[in-house]
């Protein structure tokens, strides 16, 4: 259920995410919240712009509004209490949304990762726990610094090392130069790499 309020011939809608992000989080006041929509729209004329989805940003403050045709959507919104929810004085960048999937991918490039590595679930399900780096396509600093010492890196998910017994790993990521040299971590299997099998912790 959003909360809807008529506005220069806008439609705008609050999401329940945008009210409360997370569950241990106080809840933002609808009102104030489609008052910073109201301030957005007059100040970047949103309601004008194609139909699409926006993000407006400034220094860690950032809210996503998708527009269509009649309405005006923020899907959520954070950062903006230390601008007491007024954005007259401050100019923020106003960019197209960059989709789940985009990010995701984008995240994936700068890391420099070739390879994903995924076990079978308790349901039976193939699921992503991990994935391997090429570390000369990474633009992480860490990874810079390793580039000759190293070609690769493996990283696995943290919580694997609460589920399982005795991966050989000091911590969640090992660089490493032969593929031979985590074998007894993952192995390729079917065209992908699989976690090897570990013991679950009770």
């Amino acid at each position: 259920m959003k909360d809807l309020q008529f506005n220069d011939n806008m439609n705008i809608s609050i999401s329940k995410h945008a009210i409360k992000r997370r569950k241990h989080y106080t809840p933002i006041d609808k009102d104030i919240l489609i008052n910073l929509v109201k301030q957005i729209n007059e100040k970047y004329r949103i309601s004008k712009k194609d139909n699409n989805t926006y993000k407006i940003a400034h220094n860690g403050a950032i809210a996503i509004i998708k527009k269509t045709d009649n309405s005006l959507l923020l899907v959520t919104a954070y950062g903006f209490k230390r601008y007491d929810y007024r954005i007259d004085n401050t100019n923020f960048k106003v960019s197209i949304a960059l989709s789940i999937q985009k990010r995701k991918k984008i995240r994936e490039d700068n890391k420099g990762i070739i390879h994903k590595i995924y076990r079978i679930n308790f349901l039976g399900k193939k699921v992503e726990c991990g994935s391997i780096s090429d570390i000369s396509k990474s633009e992480h600093s860490k990874d810079k610094k390793q580039i000759d010492n190293f070609k690769y890196k493996i990283v696995l998910n943290g919580k694997l090392f609460i589920k399982f017994q005795n991966i050989p790993m000091k911590q969640n990521h090992l660089y490493f130069n032969n593929f031979d040299e985590i074998s007894n971590i993952a192995h390729f299997e079917n065209d992908v790499f699989m976690l090897n099998d570990f013991t679950r912790n009770n």
